[in-house]
Parts: C-alpha cells; structure tokens; sequence
C-alpha cells in the first residue's frame, strides 16, 4: 500500500531531524544537500521505486538505485 500524501510529509520530517542529528553527532557535514533532496528521495523510495521489505542483495524484482553525489550524504 502507497502512502498518502500526509505519511509522507510526516516522513520527510522526520528524515530531515535524523539529518540535522547525524551531521549534528559527528559535528561534521554538510546537511543543505540532504535537506533539500528530502521530499525527491522519500518519494522516490516510497513511492516510485519498486523495492521489497528487508534486504537481499541479489535485487530481483526491485529497482536499483546509485547515489553518486557524497555531498548529499550526511
């Protein structure tokens, strides 16, 4: 079942608290990219990508997704 609209506001802030405190606990990083790509990633993972619950990493049936932007991770 997709989210609606409100789980995933309610998702994106959360996500952008857990940001400000990993970047806040290492007292290092560069939390603009992140933030600012919040709404596009939760979206993405919740909605858009087909993935499975758990983790196995032969990926069949799922989408794959690469992150090459290191400045955007916290």
């Amino acid at each position: 079942m997709k989210p609606n609209t409100q789980q995933l506001n309610d998702f994106s802030t959360q996500v952008r608290r857990d940001i400000l405190r990993m970047v806040h606990a290492v007292n290092s990083g560069h939390p603009g990219g992140s933030l600012g790509c919040t709404e596009f990633f939760v979206a993405l993972y919740q909605v858009l990508m087909e993935r499975k619950e758990g983790f196995d990493m032969n990926g069949n049936g799922e989408d794959l997704f690469f992150l090459s932007n290191g400045h955007i991770s916290p």
